[in-house]
């Protein structure tokens, strides 16, 4: 009772002192009645009318979001389901993502990804690819007057999730904008606490003739996980057999309690550029400019356990515990040209300088690695034809032994018909990771040096937006020389969770893999089903790239206002399933996962019920998560040592301030 007394406090008490902006509902205007008493004009004044802030403040479009491709688009402080699937620690909708069961933790990954705009080396460490702010994802602004955005949420137990964010405009010309992203979370589970610290600065600059324009940003990112290798077979055993002893999860027995993760990354990022030809007006039609592009980048990966263990096999003589880490230095130069002409389109030349310093156990005397300077040429081609947008990109490596190829091709229609559709192809040839092919540590089983074969990819993908029947994605990929980690066990299936060894596998024989996705909202007036389904097929010799075939998530909800307008609102219930399949599991000392098929998981629903409510700039968010636990018995599992989440509620706001 108390938790629900704190979240109505907190819905009045916002009242008060937010500004108000128009969410994306026809409905709300049709809410005024004419006659309304003056009593109620506190309520009146509080609807929103036009998708506009209070009038004292500058058109909400006037508030710039910008990308790393210049790309713009304006804030949104709406309330509406998609809002409703990025309220999460990603911040983005995780529908092809599997949850752990500490937020925090990593994900277990429902699809195939793979990143077809670059030709570099692959993420190592590849746990811990879903938290991390890559360059891409970092956000610059232009705002007319300061901006603050402030997210809370609730954990799973003791501790709190928080980003805080602000920007300003020093002058029309110089914003930047200042952000920190904490986490803390203790978990259910022995040895499982998450945390992070998320550091990002940005500053952008356009020079009053705008021939001279820059972006820079600085980001520090630390996750800090306490590993426990998962449940031990006995612990299994006690969990699916619903004993109430071991409904404090705290009871079940871990494979170890004494290690911990330790990821850690800094990014400086510059990218500037000079228009070489004079601005005539204020849309630059012909235009011709050079640029330069600057990126230094720190990431280390530590794995650290007091005693060892018996998963991992033997240590090296001399050694009490386990300190391994692993660092990566990587400095980007690339020069490049930009030409804009109303005859060939724009057309970019990208000449690339990657060095790249890696170290493996890096704390030991006996540490390996290499250090390399390697070089590439790109070309990007962007034309409208006959209302079509044609985009093109080449690239491929003049020397060195670790920078891929690229080429992607895509064309879409660029108009509003009804219909909107997009095609093309891409090629792709990068090199796994590094960790794959070197790594040392304390521990002898898990040091190896590889001869390891770039993978290389052919997609042909095809995108469909129809008014009526929703938005559907047909993509097609073969694969060649994929690359994965398998358990030294998986010789010996009657040794299942008895080692956690890794071994590093390259396929010979190709795969191919087929993704069908359909996303459709129907409404049936204040009411709405939110539909996403996919299907996957996976043509290979064996069990290698292991998959769900059926994965879907059907979220049913209803929105409405009350407090005469004051307060918009919606409730529903959300399912997610995914059929049975042999799922990854995770191995902490390498911070990856491991291919397995011994133990399929999946075949559970996943209930969640939530409340989200907007009231001026704030919207907030109370949800039921895995509201079904006790009800379908304890099969449910994030990966096959791994439980998923138990029932919890949780609440959260995002809030946003105009000064």
């Amino acid at each position: 009772m108390k938790f629900y007394s704190f979240f109505i406090i907190i819905i009045y008490s916002s009242l008060s002192f937010l500004y108000c902006q128009e969410n994306d509902f026809k409905s709300d205007s049709l809410l005024i009645e004419e006659g309304v008493e003056k009593k109620n004009n506190f309520f009146k004044n509080l609807i929103n009318k036009k998708d506009t802030l209070n009038p004292k403040l500058p058109n909400i479009k006037k508030y710039v979001i910008i990308n790393i491709n210049a790309d713009s688009t304006y804030l949104d402080t709406t309330l509406s389901i998609k809002k409703h699937y990025k309220f999460n620690y990603l911040r983005k909708d995780n529908f092809e993502l599997l949850n752990f069961s500490n937020i925090g933790q990593t994900y277990n990954e429902l699809t195939h990804n793979f990143d077809f705009s670059s030709f570099f080396p692959k993420f190592s460490f590849y746990s811990k690819s879903h938290a991390y702010l890559k360059s891409n994802e970092v956000k610059y602004f232009q705002v007319p007057t300061p901006l603050t955005e402030l997210l809370f949420k609730t954990v799973m137990k003791q501790g709190q999730y928080t980003d805080a964010f602000f920007s300003s405009n020093v002058s029309q010309k110089l914003n930047f904008s200042i952000a920190f992203k904490g986490l803390r979370s203790l978990g259910n589970y022995q040895n499982i606490l998450s945390g992070s610290k998320q550091f990002r600065f940005t500053t952008k600059y356009n020079s009053t003739n705008n021939r001279y324009n820059f972006k820079f940003h600085f980001v520090s990112q630390g996750f800090e996980n306490q590993e426990n290798g998962g449940l031990v077979d006995e612990a299994i055993s006690n969990f699916e057999s619903k004993d109430p002893l071991f409904n404090e999860r705290s009871k079940l027995s871990v494979k170890f309690e004494d290690a911990t993760n330790y990821f850690s990354s800094k990014r400086y990022y510059l990218d500037h550029q000079f228009l070489l030809t004079k601005k005539k007006d204020s849309i630059q039609k012909n235009s011709f400019s050079i640029g330069h592009r600057f990126e230094y980048e720190t990431t280390s990966n530590v794995y650290e356990q007091d005693q060892p263990s018996e998963f991992y096999g033997m240590i090296k003589s001399g050694l009490n515990g386990i300190n391994d880490k692993s660092q990566i230095k990587t400095t980007l130069n690339e020069f490049y040209t930009d030409l804009n002409s109303n005859l060939f389109g724009k057309i970019q030349v990208i000449y690339t300088n990657y060095n790249y310093r890696y170290k493996t156990n890096s704390l030991s005397n006996e540490f390996e690695g290499f250090n390399q300077n390697e070089n590439a040429l790109s070309i990007n081609f962007k034309k409208n034809i006959f209302g079509h947008n044609l985009k093109t990109t080449i690239s491929n490596g003049l020397f060195g032994e670790r920078l891929g190829n690229l080429i992607n091709i895509s064309v879409f229609s660029n108009n509003e018909k009804k219909l909107k559709y997009q095609f093309g192809l891409n090629i792709s040839s990068k090199h796994p990771g590094f960790y794959y092919e070197k790594y040392g540590s304390s521990y002898t089983n898990l040091n190896w040096n590889n001869n390891i074969k770039k993978e290389k990819i052919r997609n042909i993908f095809l995108n469909f937006k129809f008014s009526k029947f929703g938005d559907f994605c047909i993509d097609l990929r073969s694969i060649e020389n994929y690359t994965y980690f398998i358990s030294s066990s998986a010789a010996f299936p009657s040794s299942f969770n008895k080692t956690l060894i890794p071994i590093v596998n390259q396929l010979e024989s190709d795969l191919d893999y087929l993704k069908i996705r359909w996303d459709r909202e129907f409404k049936f007036g204040k009411f709405a089903i939110d539909n996403s389904f996919i299907y996957q097929n996976v043509n290979q010799n064996g069990d290698y790239l292991n998959l769900p075939e059926i994965i879907s998530r059907n979220t049913l909800y209803y929105s409405n206002t009350i407090l005469k307008g004051a307060m918009f609102f919606q409730t529903g219930i959300s399912l997610k399933y995914f059929s049975k399949y042999f799922a990854n599991e995770y191995n902490p000392a390498v911070s990856s996962f491991y291919v397995q098929n011994q133990k399929k998981i999946g075949g559970f629903p996943l209930i969640d019920l939530f409340v989200n409510a907007k009231i001026k700039q704030t919207r907030l968010f109370l949800k039921v998560e895995h509201f079904n636990s006790t009800l379908t018995g304890n099969n449910f599992y994030s990966s096959p040592s791994y439980p998923y989440r138990d029932f919890i509620i949780r609440f959260g706001l995002v809030w946003n301030f105009f000064n």
